[in-house]
């Protein structure tokens, strides 16, 4: 039986239209500080007038609506208001990694066909030798100081948002965002979110304004958790501080300068925070949560944070194709879950082989339906079949299940899962068993192919003590776990493990260390 968690109501407006019409009532407080530019503060009402300036901007130009604008950037002021200029436009905004080569930026340029783009200084050099390739993309703007190009300051010096004009949407098919998602299921796909899509995601942060409260965010603008993030607090009037890169130090600064209650981060982050000594150099007693998403943390990690800053953890469930957050923690409920579900989210878990829907506490693949979840993906109908079953139900491809308070718990990617004989072995719960290991600082495992069994898991570890033998790892796994999921494939000790800018662990780099 699916869980489905309130009704609703969700207004048939367009996105810009329904974020500027939030950004009034907060008006002259301080929404977003940039601590990378020197507490650089922008208020609610500068983004209102600076992202209609800009729409004008894009509408003198030419811009009309279907057509898509880049942004290539790392976290700026200005990428907050460009996000909402761009989509008041008309047009639908595809964001970009400005850390990506030029093969991979030339791929989702060629597919998405953007007629502008917005870059920062440091990747101007690489749009440069992208545009000189791609006929479609007219016209590169600067985020910063330019000789050559147009800038966003000049931009919003000529600029007079009286010039706006009103576009017509039709919220349920129009195109506000095209993401990129992670690729785990092979090459990076747009993900269509439409002005519906993007509005309901909004309205499901459903937490009262609370004007003391201040976030501390490190995720990129250009990913997921990181204009979903700003998009959210935009609308729920949440401070707001952010960095372009993590970096220990800097993040405490921040948090004893601006008294900041929360902290969104990833687990790698958090990691670091726990074995560091060096809080004691700063006053964090403001904090009061950790926010994060992108994997789990391991017990041990999670035990040695609570006894050392005594904050609440707030596990958020969320994908790029379903929009926003779908799951987040909430007082009251165990912290190992993923939360419960937000409003107006039908969740279910069903057999991945049979496609029969599992009892409760029974693992499956995890299957939402909510009015935020994609419309499909960018020019790719097989991907888009695939991705959806014939009631509209979207297939995360992660496997999970639900506890008996309806609280959710993610276990894996069904991709990762390691096939021992008929078993499932999953990779994460092997990792975070052995992060309980106190000589073990990280540690990634994939499946190996093996001729009698099939798959048998390898551990790659990063010592957190030189001591530290193979023979610890495998009669630690062996005390903790049953026997199909002991360490058959050997372990292997290394210097680091690859992970991406989400924090992620790149299995398929494992597996190539693993001369797979």
């Amino acid at each position: 039986m699916p869980i489905k968690r309130g009704e609703l109501d969700v207004p048939d407006i367009s996105f810009h239209e329904f974020v500027w019409g939030k950004l009034l009532e907060y008006g002259d407080d301080v929404a977003f500080v940039d601590c990378s530019e020197d507490d650089r503060a922008i208020t609610y009402r500068q983004i209102y007038e600076s992202s209609r300036k800009c729409a004008a901007f894009l509408q003198c130009q030419g811009i009309q609506k279907g057509d898509r604008i880049a942004i290539c950037a790392p976290n700026s002021v200005e990428y907050i208001f460009l996000i909402l200029g761009i989509v008041g436009s008309g047009a639908a905004l595809a964001p970009s990694n400005p850390f990506y080569k030029k093969d991979e930026i030339f791929r989702q340029f060629h597919m998405l066909e953007p007629k502008m783009a917005f870059v920062s200084t440091e990747a101007l050099g690489l749009l440069k030798d992208v545009q000189k390739e791609l006929p479609c993309l007219k016209t590169l703007f600067v985020i910063g100081a330019s000789d050559d190009y147009c800038t966003v300051d000049e931009i919003l010096q000529k600029s007079d948002e009286a010039n706006l004009q009103n576009v017509d949407i039709e919220p349920v098919q129009d195109i506000a965002l095209i993401p990129h998602s992670s690729g785990t299921t092979g090459l990076p796909k747009g993900v269509v979110l439409t002005h519906r899509n993007c509005v309901a995601a909004l309205c499901s942060e459903d937490a009262p304004r609370n004007p003391d409260v201040t976030i501390y965010m490190d995720r990129p603008m250009y990913h997921g958790a990181g204009y979903g993030s700003i998009l959210a607090y935009s609308v729920t009037g949440t401070k707001c501080v952010f960095e372009k890169q993590f970096e220990l130090h800097k993040m405490l600064r921040a948090v004893e300068k601006h008294k900041v209650s929360a902290l969104f981060c990833i687990p790698p982050n958090y990691i670091e925070l726990a074995k560091t000594d060096d809080v004691s150099m700063y006053d964090i007693s403001s904090l009061k949560a950790f926010i994060y998403t992108g994997g789990q943390l391991a017990p041990n990690i999670m035990q040695r944070l609570m006894g050392k800053y005594r904050v609440a953890f707030v596990p958020v469930y969320a994908m790029t194709e379903m929009g926003s957050v779908t799951a987040g923690l909430i007082p009251g409920i165990e912290y190992t879950s993923s939360g419960r579900l937000k409003n107006g989210v039908e969740l279910k878990i069903v057999d991945h082989e049979t496609r029969d829907e599992c009892p409760l506490g029974e693992d499956g693949e995890i299957l939402v339906r909510a009015q935020k979840v994609m419309k499909e993906y960018f020019q790719n109908p097989e991907a888009t079949a695939n991705a959806f079953d014939s009631e509209g139900w979207y297939k995360t491809g992660d496997i999970g299940h639900i506890g008996e308070d309806e609280d959710l718990f993610v276990i894996d990617r069904i991709k990762e899962v390691i096939k021992y004989k008929t078993l499932q072995v999953s990779p994460s719960e092997l990792e975070m068993v052995i992060f309980r290991h106190p000589n073990v600082a990280d540690v990634g495992v994939v499946g190996i192919p093996d001729v009698q069994c099939g798959e048998v898991p390898k551990a790659f570890v990063v010592r957190g003590d030189d001591s530290l033998t193979e023979a610890e790892i495998h009669s630690f796994i062996e005390e903790n776990l049953i026997e199909y999921k002991h360490l058959r494939g050997g372990v292997e000790f290394v210097a680091v493990i690859p992970r991406s800018a989400y924090g992620k662990i790149e299995r398929s780099k494992l597996k190539l260390m693993a001369g797979l």
